[in-house]
């Protein structure tokens, strides 16, 4: 082979190699540049990332921070609380003992100057008594009217021996249960006496609106000849008669009229005892 064609190609393939190096040559130059990018690329997001990091982390301290300082708040509202109370269960405490010392106490022994008026009301006041009511009752003619009236009807109409009519009658309209069927004055003993009505025989102790008894029927022990209602002495300080009120309408007009009390007349039995609630 002729020696200017092996040049030739001996010089072609030196180009060709120049060529290839130069190729790799810029291949290594352009990574090398790219590693270069990538490395401040990922710098900066790492500097970026710990900056919002330590901004994180300062936003947290400080909220933490406030957290703290309102729970130091509410700690201390709280005990001003608890501490007002305390204070106020003290204060009723010592109040409540104070009271309760002597010199504390209002004295009770103070004359205190009371103005009476006519209206003042007499809460103490005893109530009336039964024989009051009865007398009360009797003093109104009226009453006397209607009752002998009543006594008639119970006695069947007739006006004799209306007596003890009369006295159940007067004695139903105060609020005494007395049976309308007593009509004896045995009857009248036992009725009042089962309502505790007390016996008495000091003719000296009577009082308006008693209900007296005489002596007994002759031959009837136990048995009053008589009953009435004493409606006050006629001559004061004497015994011997009395206006009375009994069923005796015939012969006295009324049933109110007088009659013999601690003495005997002809006819007429004198006072044995009286009954009063």
């Amino acid at each position: 082979m002729p020696t200017y064609i092996c040049k030739q190609r001996n010089m072609n393939d030196d180009k060709k190699t120049n060529k290839d190096t130069n190729e790799e040559n810029s291949e290594i130059i352009n990574n090398l540049y790219s590693n270069s990018k990538n490395l401040e690329k990922q710098s900066s997001n790492t500097e970026h990332s710990g900056f919002s990091k330590l901004k994180q982390s300062d936003e947290s301290g400080k909220y933490i921070k406030e957290m703290h300082e309102l729970a130091d708040k509410n700690e201390l509202k709280n005990n001003v609380i608890v501490l007002g109370l305390f204070i106020v269960v003290a204060a009723i405490i010592i109040f409540s003992i104070l009271m309760n010392t002597p010199f504390m106490k209002p004295k009770t022994d103070a004359v205190v100057n009371k103005v009476v008026t006519k209206n003042t009301i007499d809460n103490t006041a005893k109530p009336i008594a039964t024989e009051q009511k009865v007398y009360d009752f009797l003093d109104k003619k009226t009453n006397r009217i209607s009752t002998l009236k009543k006594a008639i009807q119970l006695n069947g109409g007739s006006k004799t021996g209306t007596t003890v009519y009369v006295l159940s009658e007067v004695l139903r309209s105060n609020a005494i249960a007395v049976p309308n069927e007593t009509s004896t004055v045995k009857q009248l003993v036992i009725d009042l006496t089962a309502l505790e009505w007390k016996k008495n025989t000091d003719v000296t102790k009577l009082e308006k609106g008693d209900i007296c008894f005489t002596t007994d029927t002759p031959n009837k022990a136990g048995s009053p000849a008589h009953s009435y209602v004493f409606m006050g002495w006629i001559e004061e300080g004497k015994t011997d008669y009395a206006n009375i009120c009994d069923g005796q309408v015939q012969a006295n007009g009324d049933i109110l009229h007088n009659r013999n009390i601690s003495i005997s007349v002809d006819e007429k039995e004198k006072f044995s005892f009286f009954l009063r609630k």
